[in-house]
């Protein structure tokens, strides 16, 4: 599989700069809930050089050329978007500069704002048996959009339009996932966000829309597609030659069981136990969570199972694709073949045959373009029965 890559650029108001970047070497990250940056390359002399400053956005856009994808975009398709934040100078042995830019991924942004409420508030800083995908909407709503004022009792306004020019809009609630509770203020929105996707039975994701506009939404159960069977069913093994250099690292549980201990002093402090997925009579590995903040039992279990969903059992499988005609990386689906993307739900057998979730898929690009220049790294995990 042959493959074209470039870049494109916007302001920060998503207004067009360059319709046309060839980086001398770039990596990307298409992950699930993170904010993985792209890494790219320019020669000081590059035309682009001039244009690029800290919160444009880049468009990384990719065609496969065996197949000739043809769409409005000239057979090019979207794989990822990125915030420009970092610059590194360098200079070689031969007196040539060149120009490292970091570009973390669209739910970068998300990182921008903390939950500035004050603690106790129901529904804004603390939350009791809300249905995760709720959860995670009142948290961005009430922190990055126009609800998020002092008036209605924020700490500091943190609608983003007014100042950084990004108008975060959230989709309609379906209150989907898992029943969750826990107090969060003063947390990091997307580090909260990424630890309630630990429970929620689904993903989340902030897409950029075009010009200034970003929606927020959660994806029940992956943010991809189940892949793992049926006429769609995405196989990865040695055998049929579509994996090379796989790593398969399993590890044991640290921990099984947590006593998380909630508010009060002394003996008259409330304390839950909490049973992990790996626990047994005979895996019986205990830990002790420091859970003060949570005053209600469901809070106490929330951070009972989320130190718990840390110190599981783990089995992490990652390899090198071989693509085939027939199944490859894409972004987008191709009628009549066999693709995949981050977040899809997969079928892998290395060791043992196992379903399981592509969390990251890491592509690297050099030029000149040819058949090596584009390689495709996947890292999974194993699906549970209790989908985490």
């Amino acid at each position: 599989m042959a493959y074209e890559l470039h870049l494109k650029l916007y302001d920060r108001y998503g207004v067009q700069k360059r319709g046309f970047i060839a980086p001398v070497w770039a990596r990307y990250t298409d992950s699930v809930n993170t904010d993985d940056p792209l890494i790219f390359y320019l020669h000081e002399e590059a035309d682009a050089v001039e244009s690029i400053e800290e919160f444009d956005i880049i468009e990384v856009m990719i065609r496969n050329r065996d197949l000739l994808l043809m769409d409005s975009g000239g057979g090019f398709v979207r794989a990822l978007v990125a915030i420009v934040r970092d610059f590194i100078y360098t200079t070689d042995d031969n007196g040539e500069t060149f120009i490292e830019y970091r570009a973390p991924s669209a739910n970068h942004i998300l990182s921008w704002r903390s939950v500035l409420w004050y603690a106790g508030v129901d529904n804004r800083s603390s939350f009791s048996g809300v249905a995760a995908e709720t959860l995670m909407k009142l948290l961005v709503t009430y922190n990055f959009t126009a609800n998020a004022t002092t008036g209605n009792g924020r700490q500091r306004n943190g609608d983003l339009l007014p100042g950084m020019g990004l108008d975060i809009s959230v989709v309609a609630d379906s209150a989907g996932g898992n029943v969750l509770s826990g107090s969060f203020t003063g947390k990091n929105i997307l580090g909260a966000l990424q630890k309630l996707a630990e429970q929620a039975d689904g993903d989340f994701a902030l897409s950029w829309g075009g010009g200034i506009d970003w929606s927020f939404d959660f994806y029940p159960g992956q943010l991809g597609d189940d892949k793992s069977f049926g006429a769609d069913r995405v196989l990865f093994s040695l055998k049929n030659n579509t994996m090379k250099n796989p790593r398969l690292i399993k590890t044991g549980a640290k921990s099984s069981v947590a006593l998380a201990a909630g508010a009060g002093p002394g003996e008259e402090r409330q304390v839950s136990e909490v049973l992990g997925p790996d626990y047994g009579l005979d895996y019986d590995i205990e830990i002790f969570v420091d859970a003060r903040q949570e005053k209600e039992s469901d809070g106490r279990a929330y951070r009972g199972r989320l130190k718990l969903e840390d110190l599981r059992a783990k089995q992490n499988l990652s390899f090198t694709v071989l693509q085939t005609s027939n199944q490859f990386y894409s972004p987008v689906p191709i009628t009549g073949r066999k693709t995949y993307k981050a977040g899809d739900i997969v079928l892998a057998v290395y060791q043992s045959e196992a379903i399981r979730k592509i969390e990251k898929i890491q592509v690297y690009w050099n030029d000149p373009q040819n058949e090596d220049a584009f390689v495709v790294d996947v890292i999974t995990r194993e699906v549970v029965e209790n989908g985490s």
